[in-house]
């Protein structure tokens, strides 16, 4: 079973539990593009808050307990998500975590500046689930132009960003800050292609 808050609610006192198959309608709800993290250190946070300040629905699926790299979100690191939907699956397993958002996914984009397990395992779920990827390795940084391209390609509405947890950035000197530059180049090309699909309806 899943539990899930609404935007800016306290993320253990949601909306009662919901079933891993009613995430994909709890994703899916607004209009235009979402963007969906896995609510973990490092990159997945820092993008859920590049998203709300480009204007973008957000949503994150947490492991059981809301769980992190060093433990359960606390109230301070919610507090910076204000905004953001969250979602807590049955399971505590991060690969877990990673095969439901890449399965939920129309496309995902991976900044992976120093390496690690979760980036190798969101890489392998994106293969195996025949998602389009666009991964970014080393100093090399996605254009916007690259991300709305990406999302043209799926005709996407719900775009999964994910990358290195902050223990395996601070392993790399400036990586912290090369993951929010490239952030901020992500959104303005997800918040190109979400314009363009609202202009749609």
């Amino acid at each position: 079973m899943a539990g899930s808050s609404g935007a800016g609610g306290n993320p253990r006192g949601g909306g009662g539990p919901t079933s891993e198959a009613q995430l994909r309608g709890f994703v899916r709800a607004a209009p235009g593009l979402t963007v969906l993290t896995g609510g973990q250190t490092g990159v997945d946070t820092d993008a859920a808050r590049a998203a709300l300040r480009a204007g973008l629905d957000v949503q994150l699926v947490f492991p059981r307990g809301l769980r992190q790299e060093d433990g359960s979100l606390t109230s301070a690191r919610s507090r910076q998500l204000l905004g953001a939907a969250m979602h807590e699956l049955g399971s505590a397993s991060f690969r877990y975590r990673t095969w439901t958002c890449a399965y939920l996914a129309d496309a995902v984009l991976l900044l992976d500046p120093a390496g690690g397990s979760g980036c190798r395992e969101t890489a392998r779920a994106t293969r195996k689930l025949g998602r389009p990827l666009l991964r970014a390795a080393g100093p090399d940084r996605p254009t916007a132009a690259a991300v709305e391209c990406l999302l043209e390609r799926a005709d996407a509405r719900v775009l999964m960003v994910a990358g290195c947890r902050a223990s395996v950035l601070a392993r790399q000197p400036g990586a912290d800050h090369d993951v929010r530059a490239a952030l901020a180049e992500v959104m303005t090309g997800a918040r190109a292609w979400h314009d363009r699909i609202r202009g749609r309806t």
